[in-house]
């Protein structure tokens, strides 16, 4: 993900009626009351992600789900019916976002950058809604769909398009967009024309005049012009007229007469504007699907996965929202076990444990082992050695040198006769298994260090569960859109604080994840803002450096029957510009200082 996010734009969603522009940076906290609509914007992106990646579910319209594939069973969307603001079908949902231009230019994204040169952010907004009766009634059949799409530069309308009903019941093209207006006056369209003629007629300038003759063309053009949405977001625009349906300019000049200038500017006009608003409007849909693609979230509610991880049933419909996949990353990945060990053995949270992967293989392997060097050693057979089938475990001691099970070893230390050395014939057993066993399977355990106490994670408090998956988010990921709720449920305050340091190495390291916490923690706010004071200071912290550039702090609050979101700015010391609405974050001072 290239940072190039700004904001969301969510309208009559959920608890928002009017819309709210959401500012985003590398790290945004949502604080606000129970039940005022924190996760609303959270739950909006979900429902985006699967309107534009989703599949269909149970014949139901990608935007009338309940359930969406990255949010699981943990964001219940209830259907359009529902998540539209207080039922009111004859609303139109409202959801949008904001990228800046000058991230656009790279890779595949250059012919757009080039084209939005003159502005330094646009947006592309899109409002859903369902076909009604005079009764305000949905129509029999009647899905979700979007209904119309505008594209906004620097807060100024570039193009506009809506859905048409169908004039006759064979039209092809029911169902997509037609353009309404194009601003042919902005910035962006007076640099597209200028360079229309300048590049594809024999005119060498563009006189002021010409606009006249391109304007009208551009009218004459609107009407033909079709955007297709197949998902959410335009996929194309088609000039349905044109042979072959091809709107790719081919290499050729278009001549200018000095009798006939407007005439023939109009005709260059017509056959090179629609390649390039085609450029536009899918080059656009195109990078926001790419950062919507790498959205990622974690719901409040983890998952607490059985007590043996390696006989896990996993990939269900909470695999990612619940969290269980992390302990998978986790078995497999040495780097991640490594940094989620560097957290919680950390000196600041002394945390006693660590996360250990150790081998299992089945015990008949153990016997071929054993037996082909009893067989080396001329001894007979390890007969009665033991009748227990199952899967035993192979440990290894802190020096790395494998153990073989208790039973196991006291059987060649009772045939030490036989075997000269069965200390060393247990190292070589173990890894003539290795050696023969390449998919063995690795569990995850705990390891209490004060006491050298292997454990599980259903014998230590719930908070290291419920962490893990925050921490796997964060070292885990590079260049991701990172949605939780509640990152510090069940934890200690003074690890909510650190996960502010997580979150900042995450996010400004290299690992340039973005981060949207909903969160009630204020132990973790006032890590960040002790780091933007500290920074400001030049203080060495061991973390990225963190300025107001980096942090968007947002308050939802409850307005009557709908919910507003406001911007609560940081300042270059980590204060407050304002203070809270409502004295939120005081309870602590009116406990000691209030009336009862």
């Amino acid at each position: 993900m290239t940072r190039r996010l700004q904001a969301l734009r969510v309208g009559n969603f959920k608890a928002f009626a009017d819309t709210q522009r959401i500012p985003l940076k590398p790290i945004t906290l949502i604080f606000g009351p129970n039940s005022a609509g924190k996760s609303s914007f959270i739950h909006s992106l979900a429902l985006a992600h699967e309107a534009q990646f989703g599949r269909e579910k149970r014949s139901l319209a990608r935007l009338d789900v309940h359930h969406t594939d990255v949010g699981g069973s943990a964001i219940d969307l209830g259907g359009f019916r529902q998540y539209v603001h207080r039922g009111q079908l004859n609303k139109r949902v409202e959801w949008g976002a904001e990228l800046k231009v000058s991230a656009l230019a790279q890779g595949k994204n250059q012919r757009l950058a080039q084209l939005l040169a003159p502005v330094s952010s646009v947006a592309l907004n899109i409002a859903l809604g369902i076909e009604l009766d005079d009764q305000d009634r949905p129509r029999p059949g009647a899905e979700p769909r979007v209904d119309s799409i505008e594209i906004i530069g620097d807060g100024a309308e570039l193009v506009r398009m809506s859905r048409r009903p169908a004039t006759v019941r064979s039209d092809a093209h029911a169902g997509h967009l037609r353009l309404d207006r194009l601003a042919s006056d902005h910035a962006v369209f007076r640099q597209v024309l200028k360079a229309i003629v300048e590049a594809q007629t024999t005119s060498e300038e563009m006189r002021p005049e010409d606009f006249d003759g391109a304007n009208e063309a551009i009218a004459s053009l609107l009407p033909e012009l079709v955007v297709r949405v197949d998902q959410f977001f335009p996929s194309s625009v088609e000039l349905p007229k044109t042979d072959g349906g091809d709107i790719s300019p081919v290499s050729m000049l278009f001549p200018v007469s000095k009798g006939n200038r407007k005439e023939d500017i109009a005709q260059a006009v017509r056959f090179v504007l629609p390649r390039t608003l085609n450029d536009l409007i899918k080059g656009l849909a195109d990078a926001l699907a790419d950062d919507l693609k790498q959205l990622q979230y974690l719901g409040p509610l983890r998952s607490f996965p059985p007590r043996h991880l390696a006989f896990a049933e996993h990939e269900d419909a909470n695999w990612y929202a619940g969290g269980g996949y992390a302990w998978d990353v986790v078995r497999r990945d040495d780097a991640v076990r490594d940094a989620v060990n560097g957290w919680l053995g950390s000196s600041k949270l002394k945390t006693p444990y660590k996360l250990v992967v150790r081998s299992l293989v089945a015990l008949d392997q153990i016997e071929g082992a054993i037996e082909e060097k009893l067989a080396e050693e001329n001894f007979a057979s390890i007969e009665g050695l033991t009748h227990d089938r199952e899967w035993v475990e192979i440990a290894k001691a802190s020096d790395d040198s494998p153990l073989l099970p208790q039973n196991a070893m006291d059987h060649l230390l009772d045939v030490r006769g036989a075997i000269s050395d069965p200390e060393r014939a247990a190292v070589q057993i173990v890894k003539t298994i290795e050696k023969s066993d390449s998919d063995r399977i690795r569990e995850l355990v705990l390891v209490d260090q004060r006491t050298n106490t292997v454990v599980t994670h259903r014998d230590v408090g719930i908070g290291i569960s419920q962490v893990l998956p925050v921490l796997v988010m964060a070292y885990g990921s590079r260049g991701k859109l990172l949605a939780m709720e509640q990152p510090e449920i069940h934890l200690h305050p003074a690890l909510q604080a650190e996960l502010g340091d997580v979150f900042i190495e995450a996010a400004l390291g290299e690992r340039k994840n973005t981060f949207i916490l909903e969160t009630h923690s204020e132990h973790l706010i006032l890590r960040l803002m002790r780091r933007m004071r500290e920074t400001y200071q030049r203080k060495e912290t061991g973390v990225p450096s963190v300025t107001p550039a980096d942090v968007s702090v947002l308050y939802v609050e409850p307005d009557g029957t709908r919910s507003i979101v406001r911007e609560m700015p940081l300042n270059e010391l980590g204060e407050l510009v304002k203070s809270w609405p409502g004295g939120f974050f005081e309870e602590g001072l009116r406990e000691q200082f209030g009336d009862a």
